[in-house]
């Protein structure tokens, strides 16, 4: 059965350190062959409304230099290492597109130990158990796969002009799909915290079918919403509006939903 160790000292916590203490951290987990800057609009947009804790893969982003992983739960250990420090206090995930299983999973995971977050944001992602709209991409050959990258937006058409960054980049996004399409949840009970549910109208990697499997996956209240835009929606004004309603409609710690 796959199971996650549970972390060491860093993640103890008493009762007097879950409560909360000023704004609510969000915690944000980017997309396949993104990097934790991918949320710097939002972070930028939400001075009052959170405190943002970028959570960043092996071998993306600040953390190139480590060794990339194509082994989801053990990205998900690793994350939920790093996650750790910030579920003392009144906390919600919030992941896109690939990032949201890992946030969906890592809600569960400190959901079982006592801790759940006050909410999970999914972004851009059909339910866990939902057909995916899109033929697989971490099969293709490397031209196939390169092309449909393209095609999906979201990365810097540059990248493909340059070999060397072709060279860099394409190990980290193929691991990505790998990851993304082969994700299965893990054992254990749904999510018990409220779960809201986002992508963009134009978004062709989600389908309404999909979005409301997710229904299947939270025990609580599950919110479904239709923003406008594609998939690659961080940095829109009307998806920084949403994630700050979310923050507003967060009980106080200690009450209930």
């Amino acid at each position: 059965m796959r199971q996650l160790s549970t972390p060491g000292p860093t993640a103890t916590t008493s009762a007097s350190g879950r409560a909360r203490q000023g704004r609510p951290t969000l915690l944000c987990l980017p997309h396949a062959g993104g990097a934790a800057r991918a949320f710097a609009s939002l972070e930028a947009a939400l001075p009052k409304a959170a405190k943002t804790a970028l959570l960043e893969l092996p071998g993306h982003g600040r953390r190139m230099a480590e060794r990339l992983r194509e082994d989801f739960d053990a990205v998900l250990e690793d994350l939920v290492r790093g996650s750790a420090p910030h579920t003392t206090g009144q906390y919600v995930l919030l992941g896109h597109s690939m990032g949201a299983a890992f946030a969906y999973e890592i809600g569960r995971y400190w959901s079982a130990l006592g801790r759940p977050p006050a909410g999970v944001v999914v972004v851009g992602r059909n339910g866990p158990t939902a057909r995916r709209t899109l033929p697989d991409l971490h099969t293709l050959s490397a031209p196939a796969f390169l092309d449909a990258v393209r095609r999906l937006g979201g990365t810097p058409p540059q990248l493909f002009d340059r070999p060397e960054l072709i060279q860099l980049f394409t190990p980290v996004l193929r691991a990505d799909f790998t990851i993304s399409e082969t994700y299965t949840p893990l054992p254990g009970p749904p999510l018990g915290c409220p779960l809201w549910v986002c992508a963009g109208v134009d978004d062709p990697m989600v389908d309404d079918a999909g979005l409301r499997d997710w229904e299947n996956h939270g025990a609580g209240d599950v919110a479904i919403e239709w923003l406008p835009g594609n998939h690659f929606l961080l940095d829109d004004p009307a998806f920084h509006a949403y994630v700050a309603g979310v923050l507003r409609a967060l009980p106080e710690a200690g009450t209930a939903r």
